[in-house]
């Protein structure tokens, strides 16, 4: 299959795909990872290749582009928007290890399906050549589909007030996956818990992670497209959003499918119904805004060679938190307007609500935390979280 070239054709591609993901989100749910059929879906439409630099076969496009593919995605499955996000974002990730690691990590495709997780659950020990990593990590979305993990450690021996962190790409076999998703909310996306009990890592398969948050990584001086020097969080976030989006679109739609078939009650003809609706349009509406003025800032901003100041990147992060926030409010606005009805499993809004909870949960989208540091890097103070 010729892979398209053109955002059209992707964006085609997901809305064609959505009724066959659709289907799939018992299964999703019942596997708690998703179906394989979901995941070559997603790769014979190209989707995990958006990022990937051409000198590898991918198609290097821009961010917006995984956004919104996301977003399309996420109308019908939240897990299998989010799980398309992040390991599409983790393609981008790939292309800021050394070159000579990329070109282990692409061999053989033009994608890499790896999940990543950043909290340094693990501790790596210096040794000839490279490391010694043992660890446990949380979350590792898309871990059952992954042909690599990317994970994070302490370093020792170093500075023990300011200890160094790296990220390293570890072979799949190398990782135990255990079983720890059980959850309510994005079941699909079966995050489970990576554990390595002790392997070696080359040198050359890690990145010191203080050059990632910086858009400083050795892949940044290795591909001439400004995309490869973004600052790491403030791009998670963004792309994390997609799915958001994604329900509460999803949520809409389903609400006047339901309210337009009630007779009784709060059915379409109840002024308070389509009062819930109309402010529940414009809050996703204005999260939709929100993210893609935030998304076309930060890509038009690195195009021009800004650097990004810890206040610009507390700004990108606090407007995906914000339009995540806004998805949350607009999801329980119109769950609590469709009646108990929309409780039942064969409802899409039950799924959605429990869906929108759980991704809230995601570390950058922790409102508080987020608001406080962006409001400390207002007041010119010293930011207080390391995620930034």
């Amino acid at each position: 299959m010729h892979a398209p070239t053109k955002r059209s054709e992707l964006l085609d591609r997901a809305r064609q795909m959505r009724d066959r993901i659709a289907s799939r989100v018992d299964e999703a749910e019942n596997l708690r990872r998703l179906p394989e059929d979901t995941i070559s879906d997603f790769m014979d439409a190209g989707f995990f290749s958006v990022l990937v630099p051409e000198r590898f076969g991918g198609l290097e496009m821009s961010l917006d582009v995984l956004v919104d593919l996301a977003a399309e995605i996420g109308q019908v499955c939240g897990s299998s928007a989010w799980i398309l996000a992040l390991l599409g974002i983790h393609n981008w990730l790939a292309a800021l290890f050394p070159e000579e690691t990329q070109e282990e990590l692409f061999s053989g495709n033009a994608f890499v399906l790896a999940p990543a997780t950043f909290a340094p659950g693990g501790h790596l020990r210096p040794c000839s050549g490279g490391f010694r990593l043992e660890g446990r990590w949380s979350f590792g979305s898309g871990c059952h589909h992954g042909s690599w993990a990317f994970v994070s450690g302490l370093t020792e021996g170093g500075d023990r007030a300011n200890p160094e962190v790296r990220c390293a790409a570890v072979p799949m076999e190398q990782v135990r996956i255990e079983d720890t998703w059980h959850t309510s909310g994005m079941r699909g996306t079966g995050s489970a818990d990576l554990v390595i009990e002790e392997t070696f890592v080359p040198e050359k398969r890690t990145i010191d992670f203080s050059g990632l948050v910086a858009g400083n990584s050795p892949g940044s001086r290795v591909h001439a497209s400004p995309s490869f020097q973004l600052p790491l969080v403030p791009v998670l976030a963004q792309v994390a959003t997609g799915p958001a989006i994604g329900l509460a679109r999803g949520a809409l739609g389903a609400f006047q499918d339901r309210a337009g078939q009630r007779s009784w009650g709060a059915g379409g003809d109840s002024a308070p119904t389509q009062i819930r609706l109309a402010e529940a349009s414009m809050e996703t509406a204005a999260a939709e805004e929100l993210l893609r003025a935030s998304v076309d800032s930060l890509l038009s901003r690195n195009k021009a060679g800004e650097k990004f100041s810890l206040s610009d990147r507390a700004y990108f992060r606090m407007t995906a938190c914000y339009a995540t926030t806004l998805c949350v409010r607009s999801i329980d606005r119109v769950v609590s307007a469709a009646g108990a009805g929309a409780q039942f499993r064969d409802s899409p809004l039950q799924r959605q609500q429990r869906d929108i909870q759980t991704l809230r949960g995601h570390v950058v989208f922790d409102f508080d935390a987020t608001a406080e540091l962006f409001g400390r890097t207002l007041f010119g103070l010293a930011p207080n979280q390391a995620l930034l």
